[in-house]
């Protein structure tokens, strides 16, 4: 794994009610969370489907980039992490699954992450490390062992929704707000405090889920035609409702949901510019879209 930190469990004390790590494993005292990089080829592959219209590319960022490799890199850490933990300690360990498994149900990775200490969030609701920006993939394994925990991040402030509006620009259907001072979600958890948009995801499932004719492969619309304009505030409930009404589009396991990622691929932090920009693999300049754009 790429990053790794542990969590004691009195960081998780406002997770929602059933979604506790006590509530998957009695007497869990620690939470160890890591993460696997997003492949700056899988970053690439999503820059020519959004800069050049080719949509054979996205596939590649689903694969190696979303669904399948990062998810089963995560799932065999999953496993031999509780496995090791289990053997050196005799303490009990419940692998979290990574991504779509099984159906199983699992704690929100971002907020695990967050409390690890791995980074911080963003205005796109996305954990940003240092080193990737939002472009990680999580997994945690939850223990009855007593193990120290590291501390919250605390390095340079990671995202600036005051200076750049990177994310908001990009969204297709502006399922991200436009930052105002003093209003959005906020989460604090062991004494660090993070404020991050919360994202509409209503109008974010229509483009993570390629339900409209510009993002497809078939050029037609999954759903109603009725709601193919997600711009318009009145149709959310709507197709909110119509998620919640066909369940193979509502669950992960049956529909794609990688078909987007543009908050992730082009947000700026994690080195974005030597990375993506100074190599020329990317025609959207962030000096547009970020004040005093530096290093990033």
């Amino acid at each position: 794994m790429d990053k790794v930190g542990i969590a004691g469990i009195d960081r998780f004390n406002s997770s929602p009610e059933g979604w506790h790590p006590t509530d998957f494993l009695p007497g869990c005292k620690s939470v160890v969370v890591f993460c696997t990089r997003v492949p700056d080829g899988a970053v690439n592959a999503v820059l020519r489907e959004c800069e050049d219209h080719l949509m054979s590319a996205h596939g590649i960022y689903g694969a190696f980039g979303y669904v399948g490799a990062p998810n089963y890199n995560l799932l065999w850490a999953n496993y031999k992490l509780a496995m090791f933990i289990e053997e050196k300690t005799g303490c009990i360990a419940v692998p979290e699954p990574a991504g779509p498994t099984h159906g199983a149900g699992m704690l929100s990775m971002r907020h695990a992450a967050f409390a690890a200490g791995l980074g911080e969030f963003g205005w796109n609701s996305l954990i940003l490390t240092p080193e990737f920006g939002p472009r990680n993939r999580f997994g945690a394994v939850l223990t009855t062992a007593e193990l120290e925990p590291d501390p919250m991040y605390s390095g340079p402030r990671l995202c600036d929704p005051s200076k750049c509006r990177v994310c908001v620009t990009m969204c297709p259907t502006k399922a991200i707000p436009t930052y105002v001072k003093d209003q959005g979600r906020v989460v604090s958890v062991g004494g660090k405090t993070c404020t991050y948009g919360g994202t509409n995801w209503a109008r974010c499932r229509v483009m993570c889920h390629g339900t409209i004719p510009e993002y497809n492969e078939t050029g037609e619309n999954l759903i109603p035609k009725e709601m193919t304009n997600p711009i318009n505030e009145d149709l959310d409930k709507p197709i909110f409702e119509f998620y919640n009404r066909n369940p193979r589009m509502h669950f992960h396991q049956h529909n794609p949901t990688w078909k987007c990622g543009y908050c992730l691929v082009y947000c700026p932090v994690g080195n974005w510019k030597e990375r993506f920009e100074d190599r020329g693999l990317t025609r959207v300049r962030m000096s547009k879209m970020v004040d005093g754009w530096e290093a990033g």
